[in-house]
C-alpha cells in the first residue's frame, strides 16, 4: 500500500503566463514540519519514496507532480522554470502553508531556486539535490554529456512497453529484472511511472513538456542572480552523472561558486549517480543530513 495520500490543486485561470491552466496532483506523506518535494524533468513524486520513509515520523512531505508529469494536468504548452515555481506557490496556497522548505532533485532543484528568488517570503530554506548550479559556460564535452543523459530519459516517453518487466529492461538492459527484484521504494517508483494505453503501458510524463522545460534550463539563474537567495541552503551532490562512471553534474567549480554565493549550511557528496542517489543506501544519508540541517539555527 502506498504511503502517499493524494489531493488535487484545482486548475485556475487568473495567474500569470498560463500557470493556472493545469490541475496539480499533490501527495502527502508523514507528519510534522512540511517539506515540499520537487522532482526531476521526466520523473514524478515517487522519486522521493525513500526520503518519505526516513523522514515521515518527523516531517510531512508534499510530493508534487509537475504539470505534464505524473497525475497532474498536461497542457500542450506553458512550462518552464517560472511556471513551475508559480505552481509550487499555488501548492503552498492550497495547503495553507505560508513558508516551507523546498526540496528539489535535478530540475526540481532549479525550480526550488527559482521559487526562492521569485517568492523569497514563501521559502524557508532550500534542499538542492544534484541541481540548481548557476548558469555558467560549459565545455563541449560537458554539454554533450548532459544532452546524452536527457536524450536517453526522453526517448522512453515515446515508447509503449508490454509491462513492468519490459520497462525495467529499458532502465537495466539485459538484467532480466522484475519489480519483485528491486527495493520496494524503487519498484513503486517505476510502477507509478507507467499508465495503461492501447497496446501496453507508457510513461506518464509528456515529452513536449520535458522538451519545453529542457529548452528553458539554459536560462536558469546566474551566479549573480542567485546571490539574492537569502535563505539557508543544503546541497547534495552525486559523484557520478546520469551514467555510472560519468562526470558529476555539479562540478567542483560549480560547487565552489555555489558555496561563495549561497548561505550554504550543509553539504554532502554521495557515492552514487544522479538517479541512484534518491534511493538506498544514499537516501538514508540524505535524510540524516536533512535532520541536522533543519534542526540547526535558521
Amino acid at each position: 500500500m502506498s504511503r502517499w495520500r493524494k489531493e488535487t490543486v484545482p486548475a485556475e485561470a487568473e495567474t500569470t503566463e498560463g500557470s493556472g491552466e493545469a490541475a496539480l496532483a499533490v501527495w502527502r506523506s508523514g507528519e510534522g514540519e512540511p517539506i515540499v518535494c520537487l522532482h526531476g524533468i521526466t520523473a514524478q513524486h515517487r522519486s522521493f519514496n525513500s526520503l518519505a520513509g526516513h523522514l515521515g515520523g518527523e516531517h510531512e512531505l508534499f510530493g508534487v507532480d509537475f504539470r505534464g508529469r505524473g497525475d497532474s494536468g498536461k497542457p500542450d504548452s506553458g512550462y518552464g522554470l517560472e511556471t513551475h515555481a508559480e505552481d509550487a506557490v499555488r501548492v503552498l496556497d492550497h495547503l495553507g502553508v505560508d513558508r516551507a522548505v523546498l526540496c528539489g532533485h535535478s530540475m526540481g532543484a532549479f525550480v526550488a531556486m527559482k521559487a526562492a528568488l521569485m517568492y523569497p517570503g514563501r521559502v524557508k530554506s532550500l534542499i538542492l539535490l544534484d541541481g540548481a548550479w548557476p548558469r555558467i559556460e560549459v565545455s563541449e564535452e560537458e554539454r554533450k554529456a548532459l544532452e546524452e543523459g536527457l536524450a536517453r530519459a526522453f526517448s522512453r516517453l515515446d515508447m509503449t512497453f508490454e509491462g513492468a518487466d519490459a520497462y525495467l529492461d529499458f532502465w537495466f538492459p539485459g538484467a532480466g529484472l522484475s519489480p519483485e527484484d528491486l527495493d520496494p521504494d524503487l519498484a513503486d517508483y517505476y510502477l507509478f511511472d507507467l499508465e495503461k494505453v492501447d497496446g501496453g503501458y507508457s510513461p506518464k510524463a509528456r515529452r513536449s513538456a520535458a522538451e519545453e522545460d529542457a529548452a528553458a534550463l539554459p536560462s536558469a539563474p546566474t551566479a549573480e542572480e542567485m546571490k539574492k537567495a537569502s535563505c539557508p541552503v543544503m546541497l547534495v551532490r552525486a559523484k557520478e552523472g546520469f551514467f555510472p562512471g560519468s562526470e558529476p553534474l555539479i562540478s567542483d567549480e560549480a560547487r565552489d561558486s555555489m558555496a561563495d554565493i549561497l548561505d550554504l549550511r550543509s553539504e554532502i557528496l554521495l557515492e552514487a549517480n544522479h538517479y541512484s542517489m534518491m534511493f538506498e543506501p544514499s537516501s538514508e544519508k540524505i535524510a540524516a543530513t536533512i535532520r541536522w540541517f533543519l534542526g540547526s539555527p535558521r
